[in-house]
């Protein structure tokens, strides 16, 4: 699955989660059969062993990020969907800074503009958006618009007057999201 369509948390739990235990799997198989078959070199065993665990970690790591989030929230998806019109959109974000992660259900992005809309409880927009507005503007994007909302009613009533305005420069708007997508988990 794609990131940034809707869904992509649940599937990477999925998927990171299958990763990490076959991974350890074919570890654990590779010593018990290293063992038994080459008993004097317990030392190359045990190095071929590790190898094959250094994958296995490094996906629980990542099956341990993906399960701090739920997938997004189906009611702002639909939302979403509904009245975006031609505006394009990216489902399912979770962004993470220095200090702590944040999950995004939706970013959408015309010309100047870039909004999002979550349904966690414990996000700081304010460092939230003044991270995003760092990294855009580390990128060339100075005259962006960032504005991160919580309540869906404000956050549709601006997604309606994204979708009304006339898009001029929909590249524009497609590579901001590329970066949300460079710098989502």
């Amino acid at each position: 699955m794609k990131k940034g369509t809707y869904g992509y948390i649940s599937r990477m739990k999925l998927i990171t989660g299958l990763i990490a235990a076959a991974a350890f799997g074919i570890a654990a198989f590779v010593y018990f059969s290293g063992l038994n078959f080459f008993p004097v070199q317990r030392t190359m065993v045990a190095i071929v062993t590790v190898l094959f665990c250094i994958p296995g970690a490094m996906a629980l790591v990542r099956f341990i990020m993906f399960m701090r989030f739920k997938e997004g929230s189906r009611n702002i998806h639909d939302m979403t969907e509904q009245t975006r019109g031609s505006v394009p959109a990216f489902y399912d974000s979770i962004i993470t800074t220095s200090e702590k992660s944040y999950g995004v259900d939706v970013f959408v992005a015309s010309e100047n503009d870039l909004i999002g809309c979550t349904s966690y409880d414990k996000v700081d927009i304010a460092r939230l958006e003044k991270h995003l507005s760092d990294i855009f503007s580390a990128n060339n994007y100075r005259s962006l618009n960032i504005k991160v909302f919580t309540d869906t009613g404000r956050y549709r009533e601006r997604l309606v007057a994204l979708s009304e305005r006339t898009v001029s420069d929909d590249g524009r708007a497609l590579a901001v999201l590329h970066l949300v997508e460079r710098i989502s988990l």
